[in-house]
């Protein structure tokens, strides 16, 4: 394991392709709510299919607009926390291991070069537990319960937004048209 392991995770990109894929449709929605919100522009007519909108259609238009882009930046939020926490987990991963080989390491070196005593073991008992508590007291262990903590949310957040969101909407979208219908 390179010593450098725990900081190349720091500096990589956090994002999936998924979370990316979700920024982009992000950006783009929102590129264009905003030039309709700025400008006021809302088509009234499409001649090419002999379409025509009333201000009641215009109106609905601008509400699915805003429901898109509600949807859509809830989806990058949840999927972009879901990246991060992956990539803080996958930093504390790596930092851990580095700090726990360092530790072997000593620990395997300093053992084979003595026939402790009685004495000695009992110093080699109280420096692993300073070394305990420097390790607790660097924040390890809190950072690790925030990261438990965390992954839960997350993880219910994004199951929400990935599966039950759009289950829903699209349930709503077949009983909305299915009432157009009859």
């Amino acid at each position: 394991m390179s010593i450098f392991e725990a900081d190349v995770v720091r500096i990589t990109d956090p994002l999936s392709a998924h979370t990316r894929s979700v920024r982009k449709t992000l950006l783009i929605t929102s590129t264009l709510s905003l030039a309709v919100g700025l400008t006021g522009l809302i088509p009234t007519k499409i001649a090419a299919l002999g379409v025509e909108f009333s201000q009641v259609d215009r109106n609905s238009m601008v509400l699915l607009l805003c429901g898109v882009v509600s949807f859509m930046l809830l989806s990058f939020v949840v999927t972009a926390a879901s990246d991060f926490t992956a990539w803080r987990i996958s930093y504390a991963a790596k930092a851990w291991a580095e700090e726990s080989s360092g530790y072997e390491a000593a620990r395997r070196s300093f053992m084979e070069e003595r026939n402790l005593t009685a004495e000695e073991k009992e110093e080699l008992s109280m420096w692993e537990t300073s070394q305990g508590n420097i390790w607790r007291s660097a924040g390890h262990v809190d950072r690790y319960v925030f990261v438990q903590r965390i992954v839960g949310v997350v993880s219910w957040s994004r199951f929400s937004v990935e599966f039950l969101a759009p289950l829903l909407i699209g349930i709503t979208a077949l009983v909305s048209l299915a009432r157009i219908w009859q």
